[in-house]
């Protein structure tokens, strides 16, 4: 990378933000960078004096790679962006920049910055660390350096900001949403709970919003640049009904087009928001983390099984797409009660699943308590434990065998529409067939990437290993195993022409419009009743949806 010493780039001041994102897609764009970077642009009396740049990588990427990045845009002062998914790389990465840029000014910020500040200065990584939000404080760095006066710190203590004040990078053409073809957006700072493994647990529980003529526009951006996916970065969207209706008038009418990611609070669902979401194309992601009250109270959350159950349904009736989340490895629970909440979230039937191991994030409640609650935990990012009085290393790796069969069978096998019933007619609880689907895989090697035709091929043949094995009861036990399979087949080919524009040659024992209609409420009941109608069909994309044709006909059946 050569040996260049700090010197000024066409006569300004080099300021390099570096940051990588968890891995590629709509979700990469370098946000909390971008901000700060708009935040010097608009500042007047320093805007004209400086260059800013942005070094963005992947979490698995190379140090060596980053820093030569940095290095060829020749900083004087590099910022460092650190989410617990990026710390050891850019921290690496910077080490090695260092080396070459003798004089570097390094400062540090993100959220591991700030959760962490005393370790980044310890151990020479960074110069100055400013936790908190570095809208303002950064600036100040800057003008310090500019006029060779004595710079603050070594720990810069930000203050909360108004975030009415604030320079969108969207807007001023720091980020160009059609790059990634997705955008973050922020409404609100600030969250009103304090989950004790959150970051937010020490955070400002007053709500500080953006104002909406700023989301307004940042859609209509979003808009015109092509956007397909908008990620809501507030971690509890319907706070506030007002301001949750007014952000959804908003997407609506500015970017209709668009899909939405959005946070919420289970128990703060009403009729009428899950009335709004579903007049906008979202996908709600819902934290459960466990089912067990007992488990949540020591960190801070409450939970009424029942009333979460009944949240849930709102949104079913409503069409909503959600997920949930869970988290294993929490203290106070074991094996059998992660294998309890894997059952009590699958049997709620979300459309997709995101199963977690407990990071014991620095900064936190939970890192406070940790010695407390006997949890010994990785020193370094991601911070993951390692093991708890009630849950072992050993049950760690258990249940994460099962997380990643979970992913692979229902979130990847998208399998929302069949798995209830399939399972019912197994007389198998969700987590065993989870856990009898990862001994089916094993030593398997399968690839994350595996396109869903080819994981539906493996469903397929655990499933009928599963029915020979454990026929269904009743004179129509073959017909229903028959059945189940056909409406696996049938389910999976409707979402491949939805979700990626494909055709399916199907061989089928009945019309798929019936199995999708009648066979996912009982499948032994659609089997005795229905008769069959053996024949080849193809699922294919349609203006309306996907639709059904049987092979030779011109028209589809119908849509659903």
């Amino acid at each position: 990378m050569g040996g260049n010493a700090v010197g000024k780039v066409d006569g300004k001041l080099s300021v390099v933000f570096m940051t990588a994102a968890a891995g590629p897609g709509t979700r990469a764009a370098p946000l909390g960078a971008a901000r700060v970077s708009s935040a010097l642009k608009a500042a007047p009396d320093i805007a004209g004096r400086i260059s800013v740049a942005i070094v963005e990588g992947f979490a698995g990427d190379t140090p060596e790679a980053m820093a030569a990045k940095a290095a060829a845009l020749r900083p004087d002062i590099l910022g460092l962006s650190l989410y617990s998914w990026n710390a050891g790389l850019l921290e690496a990465a910077c080490a090695l920049l260092k080396e070459v840029r003798p004089g570097l000014l390094v400062v540090a910020g993100g959220p591991d910055a700030s959760a962490a500040p005393e370790r980044l200065l310890a151990d020479g990584i960074a110069d100055i660390v400013v936790t908190g939000e570095g809208e303002e404080s950064f600036p100040v760095l800057v003008r310090s350096r500019l006029a060779g006066t004595p710079m603050p710190g070594p720990l810069v203590r930000s203050p909360l900001l108004d975030p009415a004040g604030l320079a969108s990078p969207w807007l001023d053409g720091t980020l160009d949403p059609a790059r990634w073809g997705g955008a973050a957006i922020e409404l609100t700072r600030g969250c009103p709970y304090r989950c004790a493994f959150c970051f937010e647990s020490k955070g400002a529980a007053r709500l500080r919003r953006f104002p909406l003529e700023v989301i307004d526009a940042e859609i209509a951006r979003f808009a015109a640049a092509g956007v397909e996916e908008v990620f809501v970065l507030d971690p509890t969207f319907n706070a506030d009904s007002r301001r949750m209706a007014e952000a959804i008038r908003i997407f609506s009418e500015r970017g209709p087009d668009m899909r939405y990611v959005i946070e919420l609070r289970a128990e703060l669902l009403t009729a009428e928001q899950a009335r709004l979401l579903s007049t906008i194309d979202c996908s709600v992601q819902i934290g459960l983390q466990s089912c067990d009250p007992k488990v949540l109270a020591p960190l801070d959350r409450k939970l009424e099984p029942e009333l979460f159950a009944r949240k849930i349904r709102l949104l079913e009736e409503e069409g909503v797409i959600y997920g949930l989340d869970l988290i294993y490895g929490l203290p106070g629970d074991d094996i059998a009660g992660f294998r309890r909440s894997l059952d009590y979230a699958l049997d709620l039937g979300p459309n997709h699943l995101d199963v977690f191991r407990l990071a014991v994030l620095p900064g936190t409640a939970l890192a406070d308590r940790a010695a407390s609650l006997g949890l010994e935990y990785d020193a370094k990012a991601p911070y993951l434990v390692r093991s708890s009085p009630r849950f072992g290393s050993g049950d760690l790796d258990e249940a994460r065998r099962l997380a990643e069969a979970a992913d692979l069978y229902y979130t990847k096998g998208r399998a929302v529409m069949w798995f209830r019933p399939v399972a019912a007619l197994l007389r198998f609880r969700p987590s065993t067939i989870i856990a009898r689907f990862a001994d089916h895989v094993a030593g398997l090697g399968i690839d994350p990437a595996l396109p869903h035709r080819e994981i539906e091929g493996i469903q397929l043949q655990f499933l009928s290993s599963l029915f020979a094995e454990r026929p269904p009861k009743g004179n129509a036990g073959k017909a229903a195993a028959d059945a189940a399979l056909d409406l696996v087949r049938v389910s999976g080919a409707w979402t491949r022409a939805l979700a990626e524009g494909e055709s399916t040659e199907l061989s089928l024992g009945w019309n798929p419009e019936d199995l999708l209609d009648y066979a996912t409420a009982d499948i032994a009941e659609f089997a005795a009743e229905a008769p069959r109608t053996a024949g080849r069909w193809t699922c294919a994309p349609g203006n309306d949806g996907p639709r059904f044709m049987r092979s030779g006909a011109g028209r589809g059946v119908r849509s659903r």
